[in-house]
């Protein structure tokens, strides 16, 4: 019986990674990025480097004009993020009922709107919902429900959880490598993994199972938001309001009432008489994520209410949000979850080559128009081709005219097509039995031209002028392509080098050792 259950775990654990694994990966590296997404966006707003801007001298009427400009009929909200220590442009978007925000980014000295990028939040976007909007948010749930069952299916199957912790065989190569790779970084986050699965799914319990809110309050969803985060909102009155009240005039009351900094600003129905302006802190001062939020007549300033005390189950719910989103803990907690995000991404990848691997014998019997060798192209293909992509839009960046229409469009045209690209590439047969290295060296190349196009074409932005006067949030950037570059360059060296040996230097270990089978063989 013990033989069959663990039998049964196994094919569960293959499968269930096998099958989700390569959107799981775009998750997880959507979701590592996202960990700095605010510096990236700045990294990416070469306009606004080498100026210190400060949030108290921020003039939120014109930011409210220049929303005013862009809105459609009807918006339901518009919100403005200030300038902060980590991102440095004053955000504004106008958000409908459905469809697409309207989202402009504005110099906080001047009010005026700086070039159009795509940011850190594209990737954001791209790890909660695929930017498929509410289908996304569902297809990402269910890779987070079987990215559990393949966490606890490892486990169960794991005899040596404690030894592989401090197991790792790189010289060996080929299958032992992976496995190691896999067994090692699955083991090292376990803790990580675990939590960061299961939080992620339970951000957006509310969406996958509405059954019990809508039966509770009958379908109006705002209302359990009003009464679970003690939050504010009116009934629309239908009749135009003729002007906002100058949001300026409030931010000294809005900030003595919180007892901490204002961070944002909405105006919900502005284009109602019902319409309410809110105050608003950051997230950086506890785990849970902070709702503190006071709110005023739009008509004539008037304060209208402060939200006290959440329950326990929604006060539950922040928290847990708070635990996924790591806007707590500074950099250093930021860092942290980016080390162990890159460390999921490599679990998953080295995961699906391990499959590969172990079917190397039936993949060339089977040819590459099978589906082992459809496995084997979208490894190279996802695991290969998405770091190229992302490196690829950031260079993008620096090199589209700040002047053209749709520029953030632009940016993210040039990822799907270098990413489709070394997916067309990635399923030519001949680069199947090259292998791993040609995209090791393509993704050594593109992460060590960032810096370099950066140094060329943004004088006040590259790694030089960055370090001389200790912006270190832009600098980073620039470091972190560089120590990528590097690891992949040290990958495809390692990769071509192993690529020449003759095969009969290339046996593995366990052939000299008879009656030792290997890991990957049992």
């Amino acid at each position: 019986m013990k033989n069959t259950f663990s039998q049964a775990m196994a094919w569960l654990h293959t499968w269930a990674g096998l099958v989700i694994g390569w959107l799981l990966f775009v998750i997880f590296v959507g979701g590592t990025i996202a960990c700095f997404d605010k510096e990236l966006t700045h990294w990416m707003q070469p306009a606004l480097h080498g100026h210190e801007r400060s949030a108290e001298s921020v003039n939120l009427a014109k930011a409210v004009e220049q929303l005013q400009q862009v809105s459609k009929p009807h918006p339901h909200a518009y919100y403005v993020t200030l300038p902060s220590e980590r991102s440095k442009s004053l955000d504004g978007g106008v958000y409908y009922d459905a469809g697409t925000p309207d989202l402009v980014s504005l110099d906080p000295a001047t009010g005026r709107k700086i070039p159009d990028t795509a940011g850190g939040e594209f990737f954001f976007t791209l790890h909660y919902n695929l930017h498929a909007e509410t289908w996304g948010m569902y297809v990402v749930g269910v890779a987070g429900m079987f990215m559990l069952i393949a966490i606890f299916s490892g486990i169960v199957i794991h005899k040596r959880i404690f030894k592989d912790f401090f197991t790792f065989r790189p010289k060996n190569g080929g299958q032992r490598a992976w496995l190691d790779g896999h067994n090692l970084t699955g083991v090292l986050g376990l803790p990580f993994h675990l939590m960061i699965a299961y939080t992620g799914v339970a951000i957006f319990v509310a969406n996958y199972m509405p059954a019990g809110l809508n039966a509770a309050y009958n379908g109006d969803i705002e209302k359990f938001f009003v009464e679970a985060a003690d939050s504010y909102e009116r009934p629309e009155t239908h009749q135009p309001l003729n002007t906002i009240y100058p949001i300026d005039k409030l931010v000294a009351d809005a900030r003595a009432r919180l007892g901490q900094p204002i961070t944002w600003v909405s105006v919900h129905h502005p284009d109602d008489t019902s319409a309410t302006i809110s105050f608003g802190g950051d997230h950086s001062r506890d785990v849970a994520w902070n709702f503190n939020t006071v709110f005023y007549d739009a008509a004539d300033g008037k304060f209208l209410h402060q939200s006290g005390p959440m329950g326990g189950g929604y006060k539950t719910y922040t928290f847990i949000g708070g635990m996924h989103m790591a806007q707590w803990g500074g950099s250093a907690l930021r860092w942290l979850y980016f080390v162990m995000g890159i460390g999921g991404c490599v679990m998953i990848a080295s995961g699906m080559q391990v499959w590969v691997n172990k079917r190397a014998k039936k993949i060339a019997e089977a040819g590459s128009a099978s589906g082992y060798g459809l496995v084997q192209a979208l490894n190279l293909g996802v695991v290969g081709g998405m770091p190229l992509a992302s490196a690829a839009m950031v260079i993008a960046n620096r090199l589209i005219p700040a002047d053209v229409a749709a520029r953030a469009s632009a940016e993210i045209t040039v990822f799907c097509a270098v990413w489709i690209a070394a997916s067309l590439y990635a399923a030519v047969p001949a680069v199947h039995k090259r292998g791993w290295g040609p995209f090791f060296a393509l993704n050594a190349a593109a992460f060590a031209l960032i810096p370099l196009v950066n140094l060329a074409t943004a004088p006040n932005s590259h790694l030089i002028a960055t370090i001389g006067r200790g912006d270190w949030s832009l600098a980073a950037v620039d470091l972190t392509a560089l120590a990528l570059a590097t690891g992949f360059a040290l990958l495809a060296r390692r990769s071509f080098a192993k690529a020449r040996k003759p095969v009969a230097e290339r046996k593995p270990r366990r052939q000299e050792r008879a009656g030792q089978p290997a890991l990957a063989d049992r």
